[in-house]
Order: C-alpha cells, then sequence, then structure tokens
C-alpha cells in the first residue's frame, strides 16, 4: 500500500509538471500571437513533447508494477487461506480424536495388568509343576 501511494504521488507530480510545461507553452503561445515576432519554440515544443512521452511510459511502467504486486499479493492470500484451512482441519481432527486416544491409553493400561496377572500365574503354576517334573525325571 506504501508502494500504491508513493506511486500515486510521482503520477500526481509528473502530471503537474506536465500542466505546467502547457500553461507555459500555451501562454508563450498567446504571447507570441500577440507580437509581430514569432520566436522559434519547436525546441522547447520537442522537449515537452519528450517529457510527455517518458511520463506515459513511467505511468504505465508503474502500473504494471501495480498489477505485478497485486497478483503477487493475491496469490500470498490463496496460499494463506489454504494454510489456514489446514490448521483449522487438523485442530479439529485433533480435537475429534481425543476421547479415541484416551480411550486406547485406557484400554492398553489394562492390557498391560492382564497381562502382569498372566505372568504370575503362569510363573505361580510353574512353581507347581517344577517339583512333578523333577519327579518325573527320576
Amino acid at each position: 500500500m506504501a508502494d500504491q501511494a508513493e506511486l500515486d504521488k510521482r503520477i500526481a507530480r509528473l502530471e503537474v509538471a506536465l500542466s505546467a510545461n502547457a500553461d507555459a507553452l500555451e501562454q508563450a503561445l498567446k504571447q507570441s500571437a500577440a507580437s509581430s515576432e514569432v520566436p522559434d519554440q519547436s525546441a522547447d515544443l520537442k522537449a515537452a513533447q519528450d517529457e510527455l512521452l517518458t511520463a506515459q511510459q513511467t505511468i504505465q511502467t508503474l502500473e504494471q508494477l501495480v498489477k505485478d504486486r497485486e497478483d503477487k499479493l493475491d496469490t500470498a492470500l490463496e496460499r494463506a487461506k489454504t494454510a489456514e484451512a489446514k490448521v483449522r482441519e487438523v485442530r479439529a481432527l485433533k480435537d475429534g480424536a481425543a476421547p479415541q486416544v484416551a480411550a486406547l491409553e485406557a484400554e492398553m493400561v489394562e492390557l498391560k495388568a492382564a497381562r502382569a496377572q498372566d505372568l504370575a500365574e503362569m510363573k505361580a503354576l510353574l512353581a507347581e509343576l517344577e517339583p512333578m517334573l523333577e519327579n518325573a525325571d527320576a
């Protein structure tokens, strides 16, 4: 936006300068028409035309720069909107998955407890079977 304001100021200054040159030429033409002498102002006219052409080219260049920057900003805005939508989607998935994660964690705790109990029972059973196996070998 600051660049746009700077470009607008620059264009306004060029337009004021062109207007001043046109006014000066107009005044000179009126004075020359009033006097019998007609001064040769073709060089001034050529210089003013050159300035006008340069100013028009500068304006076109600046307008193209503004358009290019607007296109880049539009592209960046679209990327930001897409990223924001993905963040919202991830947050929704995270919030929706929290109860399922808690349930799975609780189930894992239960399974670990059941496994520990099974191991304890197997050790007790082995302790009972060991004397029988020793007697069978003897």
